[in-house]
């Protein structure tokens, strides 16, 4: 991949993110705009076996980023596939996306919804950092400069026949 390419992706990835957090701006302080680029970004940059249909992405109960991804699913696709936005209450409910977005207050419904899902290839996506370490294929971390990143565990992500674009790999904090 050409120098400048790269160096183009690592601005989306890690200064764009961080330009969006305001002044004293800590990390309890999620900034859903950011959150919704690295999820478009995790849309774009993962492939998922057989994708038919639209992409679905379950939010788990209420959070400020559902909103956010609604607004992204009026003018995006993911890989031509039409984004729908739903709130999830069940692990069962898991079942029909191709993404699950799991907000800090609703951590406790990882060991489910891993459970429900195991061996389909649903991408699931914490926001609390160390999730990725229990069980999830990728989960937010903010370091001690305030800047969004995350840890991805690959060994989840191939137990879900789901691969991951080298850059992406290389942008990640490779957990598990």
């Amino acid at each position: 991949m050409p120098l400048f390419r790269k160096w183009s992706w690592l601005l989306v990835f890690f200064l764009l993110p961080s330009l969006w957090k305001g002044p004293g701006l800590r990390a309890q302080d999620a900034d859903y705009k950011a959150y919704t680029l690295f999820l478009y970004n995790f849309m774009k940059y993962i492939e998922w076996p057989n994708p038919e249909g639209d992409f679905v992405i379950g939010v788990v109960g209420e959070s400020p980023i559902k909103k956010e991804l609604v607004t992204l699913s009026e003018t995006k696709k993911a890989k031509g596939r039409k984004i729908v936005v739903k709130v999830i209450a069940t692990p069962e409910e898991a079942l029909a996306c191709s993404m699950i977005f799991i907000p800090s207050a609703k951590t406790s419904m990882l060991k489910p919804i891993i459970e429900k899902t195991k061996n389909k290839s649903i991408l699931i996506v914490g926001e609390r950092e160390g999730l990725a370490k229990k069980g999830a294929a990728i989960s937010f971390v903010i370091d001690d400069d305030d800047a969004l990143k995350f840890d991805l565990n690959k060994a989840v992500m191939e137990s879900k026949s789901l691969k991951a674009a080298n850059l992406l790999i290389e942008l990640a904090i490779l957990v598990g």
